[in-house]
């Protein structure tokens, strides 16, 4: 809607004010005071001070053009008076008075067409406004259209080759290891599903909080966070399937998230974050089930193998280590590093003879679950996954204050 400001109404009324008095005051003294006949200016058959006010009123409408009928009338009043005429009869006479009705008519009738133009004018201006933001938004729409046929087109042709892709490498998940298994996911789902961010966090249900444990890409989602109810990851919780929520690109919630789940128990959740584009398709979401439906299978297997390695890998009692099989780990986490830039830090330290029983009293309940700890007859390692380089100094600091007595640094 066209609508002027209080600086723009001020500006047409002083140019209409200062307008009126102009014109109205040339010809006063060019038809008055430099005429030799005075006495016919205030019979003039057409006025030329009628004509002022019609321009007066074709330019600025009815209300303003009032300027114009109160400097006519003056200045027709003053002629008057040179004259040397009775005012009284000025009123009385409608020989007189007749041309300051014919001022005040001409003004409102001739500003009432220009008033009628005007809104018109405005009304065609927001029409063809309202017609262009129509366009844009129905160009807008037809990229995206062409785009989705475009991506349905290919997926169509594609559909055979990639669902025969994915389940060759959906079915080597089974003899991978846990750790494997989670890089291995994520990258399925970069190769088959237009994402920018993804994501697989953690999940304790005793304390009901979520933790990230692999990231790609940079999201919205805080590294750590408690499960509030009526959340998205509450939905999920509750529905025990994956879920598609609405495209949110203000706020923290995922387009898609399915559970991890082994042995009927939620042990985290696989997030997509952002789409690469801004359509949802049900081609992507179906895919990301098949994935995640996959994922839940070999974790079950893997978790299984994983506890009957870890009768020989791990300290008997404890939660550490042995090195060797530490090693491992460390080694998927440089993999992570490399293929997704997922930061860790990692410190070692010369533990002088102390015994595992001893280094697992010092730890329980000071360092996270998710945080990976090894040692040797000599030596003793921490991993703390997902964690930014610059915390080391507040990991040394801690360190410190948990294990006494040994100098940490990384590795």
């Amino acid at each position: 809607m066209n609508i002027k400001t209080k600086g723009e109404i001020k500006g047409r009324s002083f140019y209409c004010f200062a307008e009126s008095f102009i014109y109205t005051g040339l010809v006063y003294f060019i038809f008055f005071y430099l005429s030799p006949f005075k006495h016919g200016f205030l019979e003039l058959n057409l006025h030329p001070l009628l004509i002022v006010v019609a321009v007066i009123s074709m330019r600025y409408g009815t209300y303003l053009s009032t300027f114009g009928v109160i400097f006519a009338t003056f200045f027709y009043f003053l002629a008057y008076l040179n004259v040397e005429r009775d005012p009284i009869i000025f009123f009385a006479s409608f020989e007189y008075s007749k041309f300051i009705l014919m001022f005040f008519f001409t003004a409102l009738f001739i500003g009432k067409l220009r008033d009628s133009t005007d809104e018109k004018i405005i009304h065609m201006e927001n029409e063809i406004s309202r017609l262009k933001k129509g366009f844009t938004r129905q160009k807008r729409n037809n990229i995206k259209l062409t785009f989705t046929n475009s991506r349905l087109k290919n997926q169509i042709i594609n559909s055979k080759e990639s669902i025969l892709t994915l389940h060759h490498l959906t079915s080597s998940l089974d003899k991978m290891g846990v750790e494997e298994i989670f890089t291995k996911t994520i990258l399925n789902i970069k190769q088959f599903i237009d994402c920018d961010v993804i994501s697989i966090y953690t999940y304790n249900s005793e304390k009901n909080f979520a933790r990230l444990k692999l990231k790609v890409g940079n999201g919205r989602l805080p590294s750590f966070f408690q499960i509030e109810e009526g959340e998205a990851h509450k939905q999920v919780i509750d529905a025990r399937e994956a879920m598609a929520f609405p495209l949110d690109i203000e706020g923290d919630t995922p387009v898609y998230i399915a559970p991890v789940v082994t042995e009927g128990k939620i042990i985290g959740f696989i997030n997509v974050e952002r789409l690469s584009f801004s359509i949802q398709e049900r081609y992507t979401f179906e895919m990301f089930k098949v994935i995640s439906h996959w994922l839940n299978r070999s974790l079950v297997r893997a978790i299984k193998r994983q506890h009957s390695e870890e009768v020989e890998n791990i300290y008997e009692g404890t939660r550490i280590l042995k090195m060797d099989y530490f090693n491992k780990r460390l080694e998927e986490e440089n993999n992570r590093k490399k293929l997704f830039k997922m930061e860790f830090l990692a410190f070692e330290g010369n533990h002088r003879g102390a015994a595992p029983h001893e280094l697992h009293r010092m730890i329980e309940g000071r360092v996270r679950d998710e945080d990976v700890v090894g040692m040797d007859d000599r030596m003793v390692r921490f991993i703390f996954p997902a964690t930014e380089v610059h915390n080391k100094g507040l990991l040394l600091d801690k360190l410190g204050e948990v294990i006494e007595g040994i100098d940490f640094y990384e590795i």
